[in-house]
């Protein structure tokens, strides 16, 4: 009985308007009747029709939300003020409005869902039909238009998903579920951009830490997060391997903790196999060697010991050692070496001496260094056999180490004529700056996924150092957008361990299937989801990635009315007697709380997002102004 009270039919005939007429005839009629009291007939009867009155207002504007599209718009200062409020109050992020999504939405969208579609209650066809009837519709329109916003008249989308709660809020985004990082899925021309531009602006003014790596080189976003910048008093820097004259100088391989992540960098870079493998030990090989002499390894000293070899830089090494080892007489032994070995000629006979000596007085008394003894090994290689190798890590190389690339990824400091900045991921954290990385993925896609990758993987490096060395965390927040375009090894390791060391993660792709061919296989896929807490899920077309969410977001269990009736003559009944009956029952069913169904009709900016362990929202997610 309790379940069939509570149980609403919301799109029957509005028989509340009917009787509202009736009221509003007899508040008309009764004062001016003549009867007895008239005038207090007359206010019941008003009363009656406000009862009325605010029924029928309210099936109204219920009919014109689900009908109707609309795109929410609001002005920076507003939002900021907003901001503040939902930071004072709860300590959370501004998500546009929307409302909790509970059983009570998921019950009226199954009876929608049930309905054709043409059955959906909204204004009458027929006044679209003329010129007046186009101006009664949008004064009606605008008589139940919500505040700050504007029609909406995309195809895209249903308009009924966000109109059937009429008693919308701020939907908050707390600050402390943010740690467990956030995926944004939705597909081309949904929202991802422009729900990005909401969150960035509000980090901007929150002071944290913002890099932002955007394959797309949206316009817009990036000119929303320098003005933003600018009106924050903060440091904004752009990185743009397609605009070199307006970019800063970015060195990708500046922080580490081993040696041995520089050339795993790289290596990652190259398909898997023994190529692989190979190349990055020769790689490694040199760059111990340059940090044993005192250099500081960059993508371009490392293409020229690639390329021409680590001769001179083994004999820079072994000159260090000898003086180091206290062999103060090195060069005439070297010299009796040469004349041992016959004298022969050649540019890599001194070398060839050293490393003689080297290995009698020191490497067979295991009193050797490994930088050295792995130039040497380099060194004794065949050099056919070698450059086989290495050159599958050549052409990458050329494209990062080269040209105009070459001075942005390797900046020469003492390049005075190069009045760019120089800045590396720590540096930009340290200072508290903002970074916006925009990549030409459209024109040249494989050198910016390399960029993209190894500046990820210095973003991981620095992660490192704080979870492990720092004793305050800063807030970092990083945003990739496309991440299929830009993950890697060290990515997963953020969305593992970036918590710990104060990172916020937003990711953004348009279908789990994009992610899957990226990493290669499913389970790596999983181990990334895994990892992204919460889901701010706009509209999809891929039914598998919407399957996905609607199985993290569960069931619930619906109303469903059955209804059957019967007739029955008897035997012995006169012509036209029979017997009838109609029988109603109220079955509960369980399905989906939000059905897939929903995800792949949401109209642009609006979505659902799932806290992980929280609360379920639906929201509109506004346009940004000023």
């Amino acid at each position: 009985m309790n379940a069939a009270s509570s149980y609403i039919n919301h799109f029957r005939p509005v028989y509340e308007f009917r009787a509202a007429v009736v009221w509003l005839v007899a508040v008309g009629f009764l004062p001016f009747s003549g009867m007895p009291y008239g005038w207090a007939f007359a206010l019941a009867a008003l009363a009656a029709l406000l009862v009325r009155g605010s029924q029928v207002w309210k099936a109204l504007r219920f009919r014109m939300a689900i009908s109707t599209k609309w795109l929410t718009t609001i002005p920076v200062p507003r939002l900021l003020t907003v901001q503040k409020r939902m930071r004072e109050e709860n300590n959370s992020m501004f998500l546009g409005e929307g409302f909790e999504w509970t059983q009570k939405h998921c019950q009226i969208a199954h009876d929608i869902l049930r309905m054709p579609t043409t059955d959906i209650p909204g204004l009458p066809k027929w006044l679209g039909k003329t010129r007046r009837g186009r101006q009664i519709e949008e004064a009606i329109e605008q008589l139940f238009a919500p505040e700050d916003s504007i029609r909406d008249r995309m195809p895209q989308g249903a308009s009924w998903i966000h109109g059937m709660e009429p008693d919308k809020g701020f939907v908050p985004f707390h600050y402390k579920a943010m740690g467990g990082h956030t995926l944004v899925g939705g597909t081309t021309g949904a929202g991802k951009t422009r729900t990005y531009e909401v969150v960035s602006t509000q980090v901007v003014h929150l002071g944290d830490v913002l890099i932002i790596v955007d394959p797309k080189n949206d316009e817009e976003w990036k000119l929303r997060v320098e003005r933003e910048c600018a009106r924050a008093g903060r440091k904004f820097l752009y990185f743009n391997q397609a605009k070199p004259s307006q970019s800063i100088r970015l060195n990708p391989i500046e922080n580490w903790s081993q040696p041995s992540e520089i050339p795993s960098r790289i290596a990652q870079l190259m398909e898997e196999g023994p190529f692989r493998d190979f190349a990055f030990l020769f790689i490694d090989r040199a760059v111990k060697g340059e940090l044993y002499v005192g250099d500081k390894p960059t993508l371009r000293s490392i293409l020229k010991y690639a390329q021409s070899g680590i001769t001179q830089l083994l004999e820079r090494g072994l000159e260090r050692f000898f003086q180091q080892a206290g062999l103060t007489n090195w060069e005439e032994l070297v010299a009796t070496t040469i004349t041992q070995i016959g004298g022969r000629q050649g540019s890599t006979a001194p070398v060839d001496a050293m490393v003689m000596l080297y290995n009698e007085r020191f490497a067979r008394e295991d009193r050797g260094n490994e930088a050295i003894d792995g130039l040497i090994a380099t060194h004794v290689h065949d050099r056919e056999h070698y450059m086989r190798i290495i050159a599958s890590a050549l052409p990458l190389l050329q494209m990062l180490a080269t040209g105009e690339t070459g001075l942005m990824l390797a900046p020469k400091v003492d390049d005075f004529e190069d009045e760019r900045e120089i800045w590396d991921i720590d540096k930009i954290i340290k200072q508290k700056a903002v970074l916006y990385m925009g990549l030409d993925s459209l024109s040249n896609n494989i050198v910016q996924k390399a960029i993209a990758s190894m500046v990820l993987a210095d973003v991981a490096a620095v992660c490192g150092s704080i979870y492990n060395f720092y004793t305050t965390k800063p807030e970092v927040v990083l945003i990739i957008d496309e991440i299929a375009e830009a993950i890697n090894e060290q990515v997963i390791q953020i969305l593992n361990k970036g918590r710990g060391a104060g990172f916020k993660a937003f990711v953004a792709f348009q279908a789990r299937a994009d992610l899957e061919a990226r990493l290669g296989n499913a389970a790596k896929m999983l181990q990334v989801l895994g990892n992204l807490n919460n889901q701010i899920i706009l509209r999809l077309e891929d039914s598998d990635t919407a399957q996905w969410f609607s199985d993290k977001v569960g069931e619930t269990a619906i109303r469903n009315i059955q209804i059957s009736g019967s007739t029955s003559r008897g035997s012995e009944s006169h012509i036209g007697e029979f017997n009838g009956g109609i029988t109603r029952s109220l079955q509960l069913e369980k399905a989906p709380l939000i059905p897939t169904a929903l995800i792949q009709r949401l109209p642009n900016l609006q979505y659902f997002m799932r806290i992980s362990g929280g609360a379920v929202y639906q929201g509109r997610i506004p346009i940004l102004q000023g």
